[in-house]
């Protein structure tokens, strides 16, 4: 019986992305994933199909070794299923193993290109306007759809890197990467909290909104990434193995601080010294 304890799917998706990235997959990945179809094959091998009117032979000698023949042909698909289901689990189980490990390994060269494409995208983002409303650009004018036709290629090819490494990091254990907001924590870094952050209120004024501002471009991708490039507060870096879980942490720490300011306009010395130990803590 085929369970999730066989299940693959993840694993293989991961090795695509990596395949996709021009990174280095093992030979022993390699040949484990075509163990695991060899077994999947014999598993699913299926019993001769039942003998229509057609297969009716001409004498009872030649029905007996018809008989014999598919008995055998059964027996072996039976046998075969049984035993291919044996094998599958462990086999299954390291092959997932192997490319889990590999998969910090692979995000990490993912940086390289992923840096290559902010560092194209920085002086393109300069070029547009600072709204970028497609209802009111002006698409006749070379000096703005030259430029925005050379982001939305390199929009989605960051958006393709931030899919493989999501799908890179389905196959792994990594921690830390099922967050709120794991999205943006893969590509962004939030500044570190301060007293005068907090006092300020930083975070509603500012972080917030931009935060908000990359989730609902979504289905935009090019005004998605060049307001990501043109942040005041938020950085953009694609995040390492376990670097999401940490980004997380340094938002949960700026409403640490927001927790003890109290409401007050101006912080009194007593808000900014417990906010100076939340942020310490």
């Amino acid at each position: 019986m085929i369970t999730f304890e066989h299940d693959t799917g993840r694993a293989q998706a991961a090795v695509t992305s990596a395949q996709r990235r021009g990174l280095p997959v093992p030979d022993e990945i390699q040949a484990t994933a075509a163990m695991v179809q060899v077994a999947l094959d014999a598993a699913h091998m299926k019993a001769p199909s039942r003998p229509t009117i057609d297969d009716v032979p001409s004498t009872p000698e030649e029905l007996a070794a018809l008989i014999e023949e598919r008995a055998h042909a059964q027996r072996i698909a039976a046998s075969h299923r049984e035993i291919a289901s044996d094998y599958l689990e462990p086999i299954a189980r390291r092959y997932n193993q192997l490319v889990r490990d590999q998969v910090p390994g692979w995000i990490r060269a993912l940086q390289p290109e992923f840096n290559g494409l902010v560092k194209q995208l920085r002086p393109l983002a300069r070029k547009l306007p600072a709204s970028l409303d497609k209802n009111w650009l002006d698409w006749n004018d070379p000096a703005i759809s030259t430029p925005w036709a050379r982001v939305e290629g390199i929009a989605l090819q960051l958006d393709q890197i931030l899919r493989d490494r999501a799908d890179m990091v389905k196959a792994s254990d990594l921690k830390g990467e099922h967050v709120i907001d794991r999205d943006l924590y893969a590509v962004a870094k939030l500044p570190d909290p301060t007293v005068t952050g907090v006092a300020q209120h930083h975070m509603r004024t500012h972080i917030g909104p931009e935060m908000r501002q990359w989730k609902e471009l979504g289905r935009d991708p090019v005004r998605r990434w060049v307001h990501l490039v043109r942040s005041e507060y938020l950085t953009i870096e694609l995040a390492t193995p376990d670097e999401v879980r940490e980004r997380a942490v340094v938002r949960d720490r700026w409403y640490e601080g927001i927790a003890v300011r109290g409401i007050a306009p101006v912080p009194t010395q007593k808000a900014l010294k417990a906010i100076e130990t939340a942020l310490r803590g």
